[in-house]
């Protein structure tokens, strides 16, 4: 039955491409070098074959979660079976159907922490911790729905609204917006900041993709993607406390990379769209 799975799964080309790579380099001539299958005397269906099954071993060693040692903790003081040091708390609150804010966190990327809205309490004490950033211990015990964390979140939300501008009428991200459901739900009516906002100058990114700048809430989604999957460092966070942004380290940089339609789909808020956007927003003018 495996075996079959994943015969499927390398037919659709949904196999990881990390561990598919991993058991193509494993099955490999006696002098240890690759060379596609072609001096093996082996044709294209057997090689593919072989591979698979030298993929399948590695799934029998362990490779993946149901081979691996369980452990018990607690989430609002019900027992959850957890993996040890191999899941962090976001990912079991969310496996137990747990709802949790987030901004930053994103499945295919590293852990950041930057928007600290995925805050837990530790039963019995005071202190907060960061669940996408803690990795999961036996017999830990947090608590996800207290006054404590609560609180901590409207203070969060109310801090990211700070230098927001109130654009959600015209922003193309409207009603799919993760800031706006979070601040509906764990967000206040009563804003205590009534300052002028800070805004910050928008800048080229790339011929499909729009910037407004203004809009980010420094998730640093963009920023991850970019150098994990596409190795383009050019965009990073600059400055410090209240006049940190997104930007390009130096004017004369630019992105570079073709891959940059995934960023405008893994951005939280308006901040980037596609250039799509201003073209039906044009012609639905002109229809008007």
């Amino acid at each position: 039955v495996i075996m079959q799975r994943f015969i499927r799964g390398f037919s659709s080309k949904s196999v990881a491409s990390s561990a598919f790579t991993s058991a193509v380099r494993n099955f490999a001539g006696k002098d240890g070098v690759y060379d596609g299958g072609h001096n093996h005397g082996y044709s294209s269906d057997d090689f593919k074959n072989k591979v698979m099954e030298s993929y399948v071993e590695q799934v029998a060693m362990g490779q993946y979660a149901e081979h691996k040692p369980r452990a018990m903790m607690f989430v609002n003081k019900r027992p959850v079976e957890i993996i040890p040091q191999e899941e962090n708390l976001l990912e079991v609150l969310e496996r137990e159907g747990i709802r949790v804010p987030k901004f930053c966190y994103h499945p295919i990327l590293s852990v950041a922490g930057n928007c600290r809205m995925c805050l837990v309490q530790v039963e019995g004490t005071q202190s907060l911790i960061v669940s996408c950033a803690t990795a999961c211990l036996p017999g830990m015990s947090i608590i996800t729905d207290s006054r404590l964390v609560r609180d901590a979140r409207e203070g969060n939300v109310e801090l990211i609204l700070v230098n927001h501008p109130n654009d959600c009428p015209i922003c193309e991200q409207a009603t799919n917006c993760d800031l706006q459901n979070i601040a509906m739900n764990y967000g206040t009516d009563m804003a205590r900041y009534k300052e002028d906002k800070h805004a910050v100058e928008d800048f080229y990114f790339d011929p499909q993709t729009r910037v407004v700048l203004n809009r980010c809430i420094h998730c640093t989604r963009c920023v991850r993607y970019l150098s994990e999957h596409t190795q383009d460092f050019n965009l990073g966070m600059i400055g410090r406390g209240g006049l940190s942004e997104i930007s390009t380290f130096l004017d004369e940089l630019e992105i570079k990379t073709e891959y940059t339609q995934p960023v405008s789909q893994l951005c939280p808020v308006g901040k980037l769209y596609t250039s799509e956007a201003d073209e039906n927003n044009a012609e639905a003018d002109a229809m008007c």
